[in-house]
């Protein structure tokens, strides 16, 4: 028998904590904001990595967090975001909220997470509802809290890992490291922060490319990445079908989004 977690998605629109969340996510979101680490999208991976001087023979990998929404610890992420709001110095210019206040409104929003299954009512202990936006920006706190102490860590090992590179969007994150052996203690080092997030590991393939988000990473072994649009196999690429009765300025926006995604995504001989 295989495990298999059920991630219950649970619709918060109209509830009591709908809007206090909303305020919430605009409050920590230009803390957050602040983290070198994370990425807005595929577009500003592309921006920074085109202007990274690569090894010949360094590596390129991927980790993965597995079961990122479920697998956060609400009550320690709330103690992160806590004390990352305290080190803001900025603070003040967004909220009159004392960090005290803000904390006793997270736990509001994120105390309690139930569901209604059978006509029964269940709740799920020490986890946020996926489905409210405060639980994207709590996730987002404890990924930066786990990835500082773990880069921290490494740097500290004997001999010292060199991480030459990390960026992350949302549960998957790119790193350079000179050797794979380094690639791999990372990973440990990352599995052993917390026992609830784990991270799974994508090497490159043997031609030296690694498929990252929508993005090919190649190294062209001239010092330099070469990027093209990545296509899973489950995505058919058709947005809308050639009979439908669509608005002409839908189809029109739809061509123009994968334009802009060539343009900005791939190198010039892609």
């Amino acid at each position: 028998e295989k495990n298999y977690p059920m991630r219950t998605v649970v619709s918060t629109i109209g509830t009591a904590n709908h809007g206090l969340s909303e305020y919430l996510v605009k409050l920590t979101q230009n803390t957050l904001n602040k983290n070198k680490t994370r990425l807005k999208n595929s577009q500003s991976f592309v921006k920074q990595a085109k202007n990274w001087d690569i090894s010949h023979d360094e590596v390129q990998v991927s980790y993965d967090v597995v079961n990122l929404y479920p697998s956060v610890p609400v009550k320690e992420a709330t103690e992160v975001i806590v004390d990352l709001l305290n080190k803001d110095t900025n603070l003040k210019q967004h909220t009159k909220l004392e960090i005290l206040e803000i904390k006793s409104l997270i736990d509001i929003c994120l105390s309690k997470c139930y569901f209604l299954w059978n006509d029964e009512i269940h709740e799920l202990e020490n986890s946020g509802p996926i489905g409210l936006s405060l639980m994207v920006v709590t996730a987002e706190a404890f990924l930066q809290f786990i990835e500082s102490k773990a880069i921290t860590e490494a740097l500290h090992e004997q001999p010292p890992i060199h991480l030459k590179s990390f960026l992350r969007y949302v549960d998957d994150s790119h790193a350079r490291f000179p050797l794979m052996d380094s690639a791999n203690k990372f990973l440990n080092i990352l599995n052993r922060q917390n026992r609830n997030i784990q991270y799974t590991i994508e090497k490159e393939n043997d031609d030296k490319s690694l498929n990252f988000l929508d993005v090919k990473v190649m190294n062209n072994g001239n010092g330099k990445y070469e990027f093209n649009v990545f296509r899973k196999k489950a995505i058919t690429n058709v947005q809308v079908k050639p009979t439908s009765g669509h608005d002409p300025r839908i189809l029109d926006g739809s061509f123009k989004g994968f334009v802009h995604r060539a343009f900005t995504i791939c190198s010039k001989n892609y």
